[in-house]
C-alpha cells in the first residue's frame, strides 16, 4: 500500500479521527495532523456555502503545507452545513479532498432532517452545534456524539458519519483512471 500524509483543515478530534480511519482503509502508513483553518463561511453554512467551506479549509491546509514544506500528499476539508431540499432543510456534512496534483473530489454524509423550530433558529444566526449542547444539556457535544448522535439516541456517530463520507470523497484518487484523465 501507498503511504499519506493528510493534513485537515480542522484541530477537532472527530474530524481527524474519522480522516484517520479512512485514509488508513486504503493507505499504509497514514499520517494524519489537525491544523486550524478558515472556511470563510458563516459558521452556520447553508447549501452551497457548506461545499465552499469545505474546499476552503482544504484549500488553506494545502496553502500551509506549501508554505511550510510539511510534505503531506492530501488535504481535506470537512464543513458541516444545512441544506434545502425537496421543501424541507436536512444537515449534512460535506468532504473535500485536494492532492498535490490539484487534482480534487468532494463526499458527503447522508442527509436527514431538521425539525422546523431549529431550523427557524439556524436560518436566524443559530449554530446548529449550540442548540444540540442546550438539547443534550451537554457542551462540545460536535466533539462527541454531535446531532445524529443525538437524534439517533446513539445509533449513528459522528465519526463514523464522517468516516463513511471520507471514504465517497476518495472514490476519485481510488480510481483515477476513471476520474483524472486527461483531455
Amino acid at each position: 500500500m501507498t503511504p499519506a500524509k493528510v493534513l485537515i483543515g480542522s484541530e477537532n478530534s472527530v474530524k481527524i479521527e474519522s480522516t484517520r480511519q479512512s485514509f488508513s482503509r486504503f493507505f499504509k502508513p497514514v499520517e494524519v495532523q489537525g491544523l486550524p483553518a478558515d472556511s470563510g463561511v458563516p459558521a452556520q453554512p447553508i447549501n452551497e456555502e457548506t461545499f465552499t467551506g469545505a474546499k476552503n479549509r482544504a484549500e488553506c491546509v494545502k496553502y500551509i503545507n506549501d508554505e511550510q514544506g510539511l510534505n503531506a500528499n492530501f488535504f481535506v476539508g470537512i464543513e458541516g452545513g444545512i441544506l434545502q431540499l425537496y421543501n424541507r432543510w436536512f444537515q449534512f456534512s460535506v468532504i473535500h479532498i485536494l492532492d498535490q496534483q490539484h487534482q480534487e473530489s468532494f463526499g458527503t454524509t447522508g442527509l436527514y432532517e431538521l425539525p422546523n423550530w431549529i431550523v427557524e433558529k439556524l436560518l436566524a444566526g443559530s449554530e446548529l452545534g449550540h442548540i444540540i449542547d442546550e438539547l443534550a444539556q451537554d457542551s462540545n457535544t460536535k466533539e462527541k456524539q454531535s446531532t445524529i448522535g443525538f437524534l439517533t439516541n446513539g445509533a449513528v456517530d459522528r465519526l463514523e458519519n464522517n468516516t463513511r463520507a471520507i471514504t465517497f470523497a476518495l472514490v476519485p484518487f481510488l480510481q483515477e483512471n476513471l476520474y483524472f484523465q486527461s483531455e
